[in-house]
């Protein structure tokens, strides 16, 4: 008589010990083996091919072996975990554990290449618990998925084929070294059972069994395997000499490879990453051995008691900013700052800062500046996201220009694609007043101003970016301050006594890199993004589609609320500040209505982002053509100074890379940067200048076109000193007394990468503040290479940014041995 149908806790019981029986079996040794073997192997391969350019070709011959050794040993303890155990409970336990550890590392694989693909960078394992990002957009999530889903079924199928040759290769390899060293210590690691290689059937059911037992206990019975061990293959001697060479010779090459973090960054293996920690750079080790005297970095710091000005220490104690403000002061904490306990930066203090306030304004722009012919009312930032120097404005020279030729078969640009693509960015070639190299159409007059063609941002970070545009302390502090203290009135019919009423505008999320969160600390009391456009009436936005709801609004809607804005203005008689982010150049460059085709066959992967690309940037300067259209039908043009400054550049065109993020290339630092007036003759600054200097021009040109009244030209003549940059409407000091201008920025995310250059040479060093780079073989290879003037900049570079990281840790209160505290 035959068992009942077994009910639902059976059938489990049954599949969790087919599994089971699944996992012991030799085939499923194998199978494993082979997953953990070409996901470590895969991983290591493409982490080379994606960053083969910071690679020579003689250290990737010479050292790229010894990239492998983690790998390497992985797979030994796999190969050793996935033999037949003679004891059941290490059977189990080593099946479990290389079970999880494929598909692990296998996930991880497949997730970091579609990482990579659909971002640029690889994925920070170690940084995991720390990240916070918004929620992108379905189609990217889907996209990410199927590459990660794709490269997993690759694996899990490769792994199929090649089962049985890698396990058999990998034991070879073992026997072949087992056979130099003693019997005793092979007979302890050698199993009595058959190698994984020979396959058995399972039983899955009873159906040909006259016994009444269930097909479970049939599962359950160990099955009958021969007790001698299979005899070994026999080796010739010269094989098992060199192959054990080689792997002596990797184990050497590692001992002796030289201490660099390029070739540590290779050495990493993917199944660590997860546990790694940050070796925060103090600035201890390299630099000390470095010649030269630099005595009077040491022991400085540029932080100090911030000055008690009499208009600061009002009895209201109303003025309150963020902990890192020097502007957090009040009637509480007036003490503190006076016995020197609250700390903030100080120019006088540090001794990298070169002011250049007590230079003449340039000869060329001094005369309507201190003639009263420049007034300015109101103050329009706008950051240009994701916009690169050489494409804005866009001109005939450029990279990208090479791959639309690229592109085509005959390397030739139709006519009239070449003047579509001259005139691509005809605003941003207003306001620059460039020359652009296309011959096909009339050049725009120049809007007037002062436009700096060698600018480098402070952060490739947007946010960062932002903070060192307007802060230190930040504008709207500032403003604030004016409004309470400047002796300010809508009452008066003279304007630089109107109150100021600054604002933040963006059409797309706040929740983009938490930016509601940073808002309000930059003093930014009134602030209008696409959360508070979507709880309002949006009287303003059209019909949309769901991935243009998805993007954000686009930027062209936000001229109907800045006309509301210059209304409100007029009417209450206040002076804007406007800070504006635009979005539509950021990846993914989406831009409503239809794209031009500038690249031939665009459809996919890097072209496809290019042309994308090109499409924002046209989108964008149509936009920035709507905003100066919208101040001029207010009637305040005029009276308007416009700042735009790329917060990063892109290096898609040059190597594919989709993000500034770790991206070097000095393509994600250079950006556009102009101080627009009509008033204003159009000059170009070519001296290198970074946008930490732009909030120090903004107050110097206020003050000097007499645009604020005189309590507030009080006000702003004591904050102007106290900032980092020079002001750029004065001549640029390059140098002092032996001392060079080093300008810095800051990588995203916040604690990977700095650059560093000066302004009086070419130069750029790119260094990584978590590890201590070995300064004395790049000073060695910079000497070989380009000679002793570039290497002994180096040097001075490599101090003078050892000593800055030092200080800004110390600034903001960073402790490197405990990065988690706040």
């Amino acid at each position: 008589m035959r068992n009942p149908v077994p009910g639902l806790g059976d059938l489990l019981v049954t599949i969790a010990k087919f599994l089971h029986i699944c996992l012991l079996r030799a085939w499923a040794s194998a199978y494993i083996f082979a997953v953990i073997f070409i996901s470590l192997i895969i991983s290591k391969c493409f982490r080379i091919f994606a960053y083969w350019e910071s690679l020579s070709l003689w250290g990737l011959l010479f050292w790229g072996s010894t990239f492998f050794l983690a790998e390497f040993l992985f797979i030994v303890v796999a190969c050793f975990l996935t033999r037949s155990f003679e004891s059941r409970v290490w059977q189990n336990v080593a099946a479990v554990v290389t079970a999880l550890f494929a598909l692990a590392v296998s996930s991880m694989t497949a997730a970091n290449i579609s990482y990579y693909i659909h971002v640029g960078v690889e994925i920070h394992w170690h940084k995991l618990q720390k990240f916070r990002n918004p929620a992108p957009s379905a189609g990217l999530v889907l996209s990410a998925l199927a590459v990660a889903f794709l490269v997993f079924g690759l694996i899990l199928a490769s792994a199929y084929f090649a089962k049985s040759y890698l396990f058999r290769f990998m034991s070879a390899l073992l026997e072949m070294w087992g056979s130099f060293l003693p019997a005793k210590v092979t007979d302890r690691f050698s199993s009595k059972k058959p190698p994984a290689q020979s396959y058995e059937q399972i039983a899955l059911n009873n159906s040909d069994d006259d016994s009444d037992r269930d097909s479970i206990e049939f599962l359950d019975e160990p099955q009958h395997e021969p007790e001698h061990r299979l005899p070994e293959r026999n080796h010739p001697l010269f094989v098992r000499i060199v192959v054990t060479a080689c792997v002596v010779l990797i184990i050497v090459l590692r001992l002796v490879r030289p201490s660099d973090a390029t070739y540590t960054f290779f050495s990493e293996s993917l199944p660590l990453e997860v546990f790694y920690t940050s070796k925060y750079w103090l600035g201890q080790g390299s630099v000390e051995t470095l010649p030269g005297d630099f005595s009077w970095l040491e022991e400085r710091t540029a932080l100090d008691a911030f000055p008690t000005f009499e208009w600061l220490q009002a009895s209201d104690g109303s003025i309150g900013a963020t902990d890192w403000s020097p502007f957090q002061v009040n009637m509480t904490r007036v003490a503190e700052y006076s016995n020197g306990s609250v700390t903030h930066y100080n120019p006088l203090k540090d001794p990298l800062h070169t002011p250049n306030l007590g230079n003449d304004i340039l000869k060329s722009i001094a005369g309507p500046i201190r003639d009263g012919t420049v007034k300015i009312k109101h103050v329009i930032l706008i950051k240009l996201e994701s916009t690169r120097q050489d494409v804005w404005p866009f001109r005939a020279d450029n990279y990208v220009m090479k791959r639309i030729k690229e592109s085509r078969e005959d390397g030739e640009i139709p006519a009239a694609m070449m003047e579509a693509l001259g005139n691509l960015t005809p605003n941003a070639e207003r306001l620059t007043g460039w020359e652009t190299g296309f011959n096909t159409k009339e050049r725009p007059a120049p809007y007037g101003g002062i436009s700096a063609s060698n600018c480098f941002t402070s952060g490739t970070y947007t946010l960062k970016s932002l903070t060192g545009t307007i802060c230190g302390p930040c504008f709207p502090h500032i403003l604030d301050s004016l409004n309470q203290r400047g002796n300010l009135t809508a009452n008066s019919e003279d304007w630089t006594s109107w109150p100021w009423h600054p604002m933040w505008m963006q059409s797309h999320s706040a929740t983009w890199d938490y930016h509601w969160k940073l808002n309000p600390v930059l003093g930014f009391k009134d602030v209008m993004t696409k959360e508070t456009i979507d709880r309002t009436d949006m009287k303003y936005i059209p019909e949309e589609t769901e991935e243009e709801e998805h993007h954000g609004h686009e930027d062209k809607v936000l001229k109907y609320y800045m006309r509301d804005l210059l209304a409100e203005a007029k009417q209450n008689k206040t002076r804007l500040f406007l800070a504006h982010l635009t979005h539509n150049t950021h990846n993914p460059w989406f831009t409503p209505g239809e794209r031009v085709q500038y690249l031939s066959d665009a459809t996919e992967g890097d072209k496809l982002n290019v042309n994308n690309y090109i499409n924002a940037l046209a989108y964008q300067d149509q936009w920035v053509g709507d905003v100066l259209e919208v101040f001029k039908e207010a009637g305040v043009a005029d009276e308007t100074l416009f700042i735009m400054v790329g917060d990063h550049g892109l290096s898609l065109p040059n190597n594919g890379g989709l993000t500034a993020n770790h991206d070097s290339h000095v393509t994600s630092f250079h950006v556009p940067l102009y101080f627009s007036h009509p008033k204003l003759p159009q000059i170009e600054l070519t001296n290198p200048v970074i946008s930490t200097q732009i909030l120090p021009t903004i107050l110097d040109l206020l003050i000097q076109t007499k645009s604020v009244n005189e309590q507030s030209l009080a006000i702003l003549g004591d904050l102007l000193p106290l900032y980092e940059g020079q002001s750029m409407i004065r001549a640029p000091i390059r140098n002092k007394n032996g001392r060079r201008e080093w300008q810095f920025t800051t990588m995203n995310p916040g604690g990977t990468w700095i650059s560093v250059r000066s302004a009086d040479k070419p130069y750029r060093l790119v260094e990584h503040p978590e590890q201590n780079v070995d300064i004395d073989a790049l000073i060695d290879a910079v000497q070989a290479q380009y000679g002793p003037e570039p290497a002994k900049w180096t040097n001075e570079a490599a101090h003078v940014a050892h000593w800055w990281i030092k200080d800004t840790f110390r600034r903001w209160k960073y402790d490197p041995e405990n990065p988690g505290s706040p």
